[in-house]
């Protein structure tokens, strides 16, 4: 998916904010930014944004020596969501529907507020539970899952992370034989989860975590490392979290990867042709019909 005039605003105010983490210097930040300017410029709409974003992520991180402006972050978002694990657990165990459940959840990561001084969940389970996807493919996914021996599942974000967990050891419950490979970003881009990130988190025991070795806040597979790309060829199953990975995989039409997000951009809900936001679990519209 190619970006639209908006996605120009949103790549401005991200960069911006990244730029604010990574350094102080005002100067520096002016320089960037007019940088970042003839980036979006250059690129036009002939890209995704993720894959533009990687090239406007490489000038911020070379101009302020700032590799990972967001790592701080990074740790207290998993580890206010760690507080939250045994909780959500516990709400996705209790229903009828664990797999579904589970993978709502997941989809809904991204807006789950763990507030760490009480330890307490802002977002109501039960209606997102109750309300479903707004784009359901979820019997199509289970036919799907129930064939297949390999599972890629592409994360997106730290702290949400936590909720992949929570759907890998679920699948694992039900589909033991099932192998699951959990990749991540090959270098700190934004707040998405990389190698370091998942230390002392617990995937060790559950399945296989391996690196995209590219860091764009997406999957394009002319940069990721040889290792990611073979897995990505060979996997039964895929299930990629996140609009980033929507934007940049989408195109390819691969009946075998399901895109798990929160619908939330005004770009991507009017693509899709939705009127609210909420989570989705669907193949690209551009995969044939089986």
């Amino acid at each position: 998916m190619n970006a639209y005039p908006e996605c120009f605003s949103c790549q401005l105010r991200t960069a911006l904010n990244a730029l604010n983490k990574a350094t102080k210097d005002e100067n520096t930040k002016k320089e960037v930014m007019l940088e970042v300017l003839k980036i979006l410029l250059d690129h036009g709409y002939e890209y995704p944004p993720p894959r533009v974003f990687k090239e406007i992520m490489k000038t911020i991180k070379n101009n302020t020596y700032n590799h990972d402006p967001y790592k701080e972050e990074k740790k207290l978002q998993n580890r206010n969501m760690l507080k939250l694990y045994a909780q959500f657990k516990k709400e996705v165990l209790k229903s009828q529907k664990l797999i579904l459940n589970a993978l709502l959840l997941s989809g809904a990561g991204n807006l789950i507020d763990a507030v760490i001084n009480n330890n307490t969940l802002t977002t109501d389970l039960n209606s997102i539970f109750k309300k479903g996807f707004l784009i359901d493919e979820f019997c199509d996914f289970k036919k799907a899952l129930s064939k297949a021996n390999t599972l890629l599942l592409i994360a997106d974000n730290s702290g949400e992370v936590v909720l992949d967990k929570l759907l890998v050891e679920i699948l694992k419950e039900y589909y033991p034989h099932l192998q699951i490979f959990l990749a991540v970003r090959g270098a700190p881009v934004l707040n998405d989860v990389t190698l370091d990130d998942l230390k002392e988190m617990g995937f060790d025991d559950i399945c296989s975590i391996i690196s995209t070795g590219d860091d764009t806040p997406g999957i394009i597979l002319e940069f990721v490392s040889s290792e990611f790309k073979k897995i990505f060829e060979v996997s039964d199953l895929i299930v990629a979290k996140g609009q980033g990975n929507f934007e940049t995989l989408e195109s390819l039409g691969d009946p075998r990867i399901f895109f798990l997000f929160w619908a939330k951009c005004e770009v991507i809900k009017n693509y899709l042709g939705l009127r609210e936001s909420g989570p989705l679990l669907f193949r690209s519209r551009l995969c044939a019909k089986s």
